[in-house]
């Protein structure tokens, strides 16, 4: 089973994990995972904070995370790990999860459950628009040449002369923002 289980992708692993309560399904991850736990641990660790009782705490508290995770398992792992150590070992069960980051998960989701309803499709093509509408000028610019004109960041970057990776920041910015707008106050 354990060589099926490393076939299938994250997303379906969680779901395994969420709605078959599937703990080797959650082994996978772990393994999958594991290099990413150890390389951002290790840097961390000391006489106070030992490997003996970080990795058992930090591995009983991703179980946990998994059962309601929704995003990418290595933002989760990383996270997870920042914050053992940020707070001193004192984790909650339900992790803080910033607004935005919520607003672009749940709007992924959204846009996904679109492809194959076209009820849902037009309802978030005009949320999409309305909220375009209410971005900076400079933003819904940058959109639109990303991703409806499909320019790559290099050329963007030309364009507006600037580097690369502001051009990648201030997309990721106005992305959040859009998808914050269209998720409204109600999650």
């Amino acid at each position: 089973m354990h060589l099926l289980l490393n076939n299938l992708s994250d997303k379906e692993l969680l779901y395994r994990i969420r709605k078959l309560e599937d703990r080797e399904a959650a082994g996978v991850l772990l393994d999958r995972y594991s290099h990413l736990l150890v390389a951002a641990c290790l840097p961390r660790l000391n006489q106070e904070q030992r490997a003996e009782v970080v990795f058992p705490a930090i591995t009983q508290q991703l179980y946990a995370r998994f059962q309601f995770l929704y995003g990418k398992v290595n933002q989760a792992v990383h996270t997870l790990v920042l914050n053992y150590f940020a707070t001193g070992s004192a984790l909650h069960t339900t992790p803080y999860e910033p607004r935005h980051a919520q607003a672009v998960q749940h709007l992924e989701a959204r846009v996904e459950h679109a492809g194959t309803n076209p009820i849902e499709r037009e309802t978030l093509a005009r949320q999409l628009e309305a909220a375009l509408e209410k971005l900076d000028a400079t933003e819904r610019k940058l959109i639109t040449q990303f991703y409806i004109e499909h320019h790559s960041l290099r050329e963007l970057a030309r364009i507006h002369n600037s580097t690369a990776e502001k051009i990648r920041n201030q997309l990721s910015k106005a992305k959040k923002k859009l998808a914050a707008q269209i998720d409204g106050p109600g999650l």
